[in-house]
């Protein structure tokens, strides 16, 4: 099934390296719209999500799996799930379309296939944005709120966790992305996160995005260059 969600073109143009105002030529626009045209239409989304009580003690982070409790060590994350009593673990995927669209694309130029990998990490955002504002609603209506998602790598949560999202989850049977020995996921564009679950709105805003990152001013796509 097709993305189902729009992919916004300025993302797109922001993991290309565009960054604040940027004339772009009618003939890069017209290459950006049909890479987010392509990608669209041939993506076969997919998603697994499941909550789960959660303990907080320093920098630690307890995830109360039925069969086991998994700790997380982390001083962002922490903090972004201050206050929380559990949390929603989640993978999802745009499916492996993307990646054959870059591999025809490289066929005929390095710059063109740059394009449709900027594409393809837009779309996946997207896609989760779409999910996220789903789940928001669904939470919000039994009281509770949500954080922002926190991925694996991300801050000072190390990579190696998603090894632990892939067994919680079993998320090669279920929705078919791969964990390769360098901890990369295939299809390359798919996404390990955590969100936390709280009665508390005020923290809702905290460790978001790009700003709650300790790598966000030596990041070539953060959101904070201008």
């Amino acid at each position: 099934m097709p993305l189902e969600v729009e992919i916004p073109v300025k993302e797109v143009q922001r993991y290309m390296g565009y960054h604040g105002i940027v004339e772009i030529e009618p003939d890069m626009k017209d290459k950006i719209d049909k890479a987010i045209d392509h990608v669209s239409t041939q993506s076969h989304p997919r998603i697994i999500s499941k909550e789960y009580p959660v303990k907080i003690n320093g920098n630690d982070i307890t995830i109360c799996a039925e069969s086991e409790e998994l700790i997380l060590h982390s001083e962002g994350l922490a903090r972004n799930l201050e206050g929380c009593i559990g949390a929603v673990l989640l993978a999802a995927t745009i499916g492996p379309a993307c990646d054959m669209l870059v591999r025809r694309a490289s066929i005929r130029s390095a710059a063109e296939a740059y394009i449709y990998q900027a594409a393809g990490a837009a779309a996946i955002e997207a896609f989760l944005d779409d999910y996220n504002e789903k789940l928001k609603a669904s939470f919000e209506a039994r009281g509770f709120f949500l954080r922002p998602r926190f991925s694996p790598g991300y801050g000072d949560l190390s990579l190696e966790h998603q090894k632990d999202w892939f067994r919680l989850l079993d998320i090669t049977k279920q929705i078919g992305i791969e964990l390769t020995d360098s901890l990369l996921m295939v299809p390359t564009k798919s996404v390990t996160a955590i969100i936390g679950v709280g009665y508390d709105k005020k923290n809702t805003g905290c460790c978001s995005g790009c700003a709650g990152c300790n790598r966000s001013a030596s990041c070539e796509f953060s959101k904070e260059r201008k």
